[in-house]
């Protein structure tokens, strides 16, 4: 099994990459493609600067990556999360947009029959804010999800899950809206059969519910909150002047197991890897990921996780249950995304 890993070039990353049981392959010159999608005929990344892009690559025989056809623009600023529609025909990409929310929008890219980018269809500006002043002050989409017939974004500014439908024109019409608990700051979503499951990346908590067809909205219980840090040992660490205080926690990517029954959380600060029960949020256990800064992860078929560790620049496998230490599978600095090639 190989997979493509996306990284921050502004962190030393090498950018597209493929990575196998027999390393890493060349990589594909692209600035900061800190997100990637494999599409039915192409493999897609978003280039998180201000403005945003988006581009097509095809992966040969040999693995090599060539370009397929121009970039696009994303139509807003710092693009961190997409998806190819179920038709094939949309490229939906999640704007994370400026500090203040300034280019927080949800873009649809269409995708031609060669699985190349045409100019956006669409660009949906979003609106809102929330109680952080210092990560709330305006929108930031985070993700979108495709379920159900809609396109839903989790809006981490405005504590919101926005519900579309999506036209045969590319266009986005509002459906509904579901509020989160303020502060929660939602950043990644994913449904455990009729399960829903979200990670606050604020509050470092979950909550887990329903969603409803016919309505387009959701139905959450409580959040439960996520293990925090604790107090740095200094005398196990090098002196370079470390405040003994417990690291934030900011929960991640979230990562639907069907087969065990539970939802998986990176979680950064505390560098761990959460297990949830979809049932009602409670915490399974939480084992360590074995580097830092724990960002995307992807289930693979022997039930462990690749995880992708920014800060460390690695990629460890982990397993869920614990009974075994994590392991290192690649080093890229700046590593954001893990994506599985089919």
């Amino acid at each position: 099994m190989r997979y493509l890993l996306g990284d921050y070039t502004t962190e030393g990353g090498p950018g597209l990459v493929v990575a196998g049981p027999d390393g890493l392959g060349a990589a594909a010159p692209v600035v900061n493609p800190s997100w990637v999608h494999v599409g039915p005929d192409a493999v897609y990344t978003l280039t998180e600067t201000e403005p945003g892009f988006a581009a097509a690559w095809r992966v040969g025989e040999d693995f090599a990556l060539e370009r397929a056809g121009q970039g696009r623009s994303t139509g807003g600023s710092n693009p961190c999360h997409g998806q190819v529609d179920p038709s094939g025909r949309w490229l939906l990409v999640a704007n994370y947009g400026k500090p203040d929310g300034g280019g927080a929008s949800v873009a649809v890219l269409p995708i031609g029959e060669d699985g190349t980018l045409g100019e956006a269809a669409d660009v949906f500006k979003l609106s809102g804010s929330g109680p952080d002043a210092e990560r709330q002050s305006g929108p930031h989409a985070h993700q979108v999800v495709c379920h159900m017939g809609r396109v839903l974004a989790v809006d981490l500014g405005s504590d919101r899950i926005h519900a579309f439908d999506l036209g045969d024109d590319g266009k986005l019409v509002p459906a509904a809206t579901t509020e989160l608990e303020p502060g929660f700051g939602p950043r990644h979503l994913a449904f455990v059969g009729d399960r829903a499951v979200i990670a606050g990346e604020l509050a470092n908590a979950v909550a887990v519910g329903t969603f409803h067809e016919r309505s387009a909205t959701f139905a959450f219980g409580p959040s439960v909150p996520l293990p925090g840090g604790e107090p740095a040992d200094l005398a196990a660490l090098p002196d370079i002047g470390l405040d003994e205080e417990a690291p934030k926690a900011f929960p991640a990517a979230v990562v639907p197991d069907p087969e065990r029954g539970l939802a998986y959380i990176s979680v950064r600060g505390t560098d761990q890897l959460a297990s949830v029960d979809p049932a009602d949020g409670s915490l399974v256990r939480s084992v360590p990921v074995g580097a830092a800064w724990p960002r995307d992860a992807v289930l693979t078929a022997d039930g462990t996780l690749l995880v992708a560790c920014q800060h460390t620049g690695v990629v460890t496998r982990v397993d869920p249950t614990g009974e075994a230490e994590a392991t290192v599978e690649w080093t890229v600095p700046g590593v954001t995304c893990v994506a599985p090639l089919t």
